[in-house]
């Protein structure tokens, strides 16, 4: 089993490769469909001590409240076809044999059996979410298909070496399943992680080699996209959104029959989007005990520029 070496990991980097590069499983077929325009993986890691996540998934599942599996990894084999198991499985699986043959004083071996360690806030924090963001109708989207709680991992001298997947749950099969309204939820956390445009990417799909900003530009100029000025959070209005983009016009030569050009026609130049250098994505993270799924509320999208420097110039807000 994969032991991770490194606690944070993004997976990011939104510029196109490929005009469609899909590798479909049961958790991400979906983008497959015409209404979705843009997809890639951002899982990521993060820390939700604050409430207890992970323990309180740990407990739930040795009171068998909820299912959970063999760790799994998005775009593997184990994504196809998940198996439930019990949490003596998981442990034997992270542990392995857990067993030590001692000798009484007679000289007989005796088996004993290692206790589990005790897990607590201080060891048991890290949990992968496996996330997939999309866009459909102009909207960036979040599904998160399931998570990984992760163990530290030490050597017998007690040397820290990293962190290991202990098990997979919150199990969610379907991109459209909604989440109870959000007095019913368990919030977890707010969080705020740039994602690098120059980055190597995990897609799922793009349209005409379009990257995160460009596929949601049509909506942004077209104010179906809240837009806010994020130096003072104010709505930007329709006309304001104009000097968002350029469409300087187009002189198009017109030649007669024996190629000389007599004449100019005016065309409406295309419109064009500014260079962005990086976005910045807010989620609010909840988990809904009830159906054992963590969901995330998209709550921003800064978009930086070379021009903006280290402060965000928009704030795009999906309602």
């Amino acid at each position: 089993m994969k032991i991770i070496f490194v606690l944070v990991f993004i997976v990011t980097g939104l510029m196109v490769q490929a005009q469609n590069k899909t590798v479909p499983t049961q958790f991400d077929r979906f983008v497959q469909r015409s209404g979705i325009e843009w997809a890639a993986y951002a899982s990521d890691t993060f820390n939700f001590s604050a409430t207890g996540f992970n323990l309180l998934l740990l407990n739930r599942l040795t009171k068998k409240q909820v299912k959970a599996s063999l760790p799994v990894e998005s775009r593997s084999s184990e994504a196809g076809q998940i198996r439930y198991t019990i949490i003596d499985s998981i442990t034997h699986a992270f542990y392995g044999d857990n067993t030590v043959v001692l000798v009484d004083s007679a000289g007989e071996p005796i088996k004993k059996v290692k206790p589990v360690p005790q897990y607590d806030n201080n060891n048991f924090t890290t949990t992968e979410i496996t996330q997939v963001l999309y866009i459909e109708q102009g909207k960036l989207k979040s599904y998160i298909p399931f998570v990984t709680p992760m163990l530290p991992v030490y050597l017998s001298s007690g040397q820290y070496i990293g962190q290991r997947y202990f098990f997979t749950s919150c199990f969610n099969y379907t991109h459209k399943c909604k989440a109870r309204k959000k007095n019913k939820l368990i919030f977890l956390s707010h969080t705020k992680r740039m994602l690098k445009l120059d980055a190597p990417a995990d897609q799922l799909k793009t349209m005409y080699g379009r990257n995160l900003v460009e596929t949601l530009w049509p909506a942004i100029i077209k104010n179906k996209t809240t837009v806010l000025d994020a130096a003072d959070n104010r709505r930007l209005e329709t006309e304001e959104l104009n000097f968002l983009h350029s469409k300087e016009p187009v002189m198009v030569p017109v030649y007669d029959s024996i190629g000389n050009i007599s004449r100019y026609e005016v065309f409406e130049g295309q419109a064009t989007v500014p260079t962005y250098t990086a976005v910045e994505l807010q989620q609010d993270w909840y988990y809904d005990s009830r159906k054992n799924k963590v969901f995330s509320f998209i709550t921003g999208l800064l978009l930086y520029t070379s021009k903006s420097g280290t402060a965000p110039w928009l704030k795009l807000i999906f309602e």
